[in-house]
């Protein structure tokens, strides 16, 4: 199995290289990425390859360039950022190459659906937004709603803290172009059966995590679950969803406090006699911090709760994984939880575990148990609880799966 993971020398890439590298069914992985990131590649290639990693050389923008980089392989993880994923779909389709991403943020989300016949037509799968939100919760969502016969809502959370001493000024968990999207465009929540449009940080909530997470105010932010599971769940009755996040404190304080300084806009201000648009100015200033050197100490909760109806009786389903840092491999929560699900999911592409055809989000063509139980082998285990609602107690209490 020959995969490639475009995009190998970002923040994200980490966890899918060394989930593919130590997967005795992938025999060749290729990193591809921009020619200045030649000397990460190549650290990464020799110190996580299994000496099955060679490097390449891709521009998004040049579609010869991206097809040469991707050709003759089973799959391709996506780890670049969401508004070049159409144009890594266009690639791999003219390539024969299935592929997955790391989410559309709502807007490319829905574009990318378009595409589903296009893929099907050709045999091919594009799994779109695979992580761990979007990815592990929209797995998760579709494991809950195969318990019920009819769904009346999804509530996904999703609960972030980090209690490393820093020794950066700003601990970007993700790509921080996507985490300014999420702070600055407005959200969507899916009520009594329509999509509709809130505000940035609607919906303030406390939710008591397991620990090591604990009390966490969550809030709406755009995300691809909002667009996606609605519609896949529609057929099922579903008239309620949301999605709702917490950062950790200390860094969702301070790009705040940056955005509302007007550095996350993308309209250029005049400074001098030139021309700067302020959100390339944080984007280059905080690529030029020094990465944190302190043990990884991240941690995170996704929790999903599914409401419906199973015998004629309401039920409860609740879905949860609690991250950690992966000691095996130094690696921070961040990387792990949303890297290894989209190494799995490209695995699971490759050996044909994955069979349904078309451009789907991962609740609508990832098998749910073999997709868990490659997770649990990277430390990633999932547990689910049911419950009555005419008992206050959860029936059967917390299983793994």
């Amino acid at each position: 199995m020959k995969i490639t993971v475009l995009g190998a020398a970002g923040k994200m890439a980490p966890g899918v290289i060394r989930d593919l590298a130590e997967a005795p069914e992938v025999k060749e992985i290729v990193l591809a990425d921009l020619e200045p990131t030649k000397q990460v590649l190549a650290q990464r290639a020799s110190d996580w390859g299994n000496n099955k990693a060679r490097t390449v050389f891709a521009d998004i923008t040049n579609p010869e360039s991206l097809r040469a980089a991707i050709r003759g392989s089973n799959a391709l993880a996506n780890c670049t950022i969401y508004y070049f994923n159409l144009q890594v779909m266009e690639a791999c389709l003219a390539e024969g190459v299935h592929y997955a991403d790391m989410g559309g943020l709502f807007h490319f989300s829905r574009k990318q659906m378009a595409l589903h016949e296009q893929w099907k037509s050709k045999g091919l799968t594009a799994v779109l937004g695979m992580g761990s939100a979007p990815g592990i919760v929209n797995v998760m969502s579709r494991y809950a709603v195969d318990r019920l016969d009819k769904v009346e809502s999804i509530h996904i959370r999703d609960g972030i803290v980090n209690f490393a001493k820093l020794d950066t000024p700003l601990a970007i968990p993700y790509a921080l172009g996507t985490i300014l999207d999420e702070f600055i465009m407005n959200p969507y929540v899916f009520e009594d059966g329509e999509w509709k449009e809130v505000p940035p940080f609607y919906g303030e909530e406390v939710i008591d995590f397991p620990p090591p997470v604990g009390s966490q105010t969550v809030f709406c932010t755009l995300h691809s679950e909002e667009a996606t599971i609605p519609q896949t769940f529609r057929s099922k009755g579903l008239k309620h969803m949301t999605f709702k996040l917490a950062l950790p404190k200390a860094f969702e304080e301070k790009l705040k406090f940056l955005v509302a300084l007007g550095l996350g806009d993308t309209e250029a201000v005049q400074v001098k006699g030139n021309s700067i648009v302020p959100r390339d100015f944080l984007l280059a200033v905080t690529d030029r911090l020094p990465k944190p050197t302190v043990k990884p100490d991240d941690h995170k909760v996704l929790w999903v709760e599914v409401t419906g109806l199973k015998d004629g009786q309401p039920r409860e389903v609740r879905m949860e994984m609690i991250c950690h840092p992966y000691r095996p491999w130094d690696m921070g929560t961040g990387p792990h939880s949303v890297g290894v699900p989209v190494g799995v999911t490209c695995r699971m592409l490759g050996s044909g575990i994955i069979t349904e055809r078309g451009a789907l989000p991962a609740e609508a063509c990832v098998p749910p148990e073999p997709f868990f139980k490659l997770l649990a082998e990277r430390n990633l285990h999932t547990s689910v609880m049911f419950k009555h609602f005419l008992n206050s107690e959860f029936g059967s209490g917390k299983a793994e799966l």
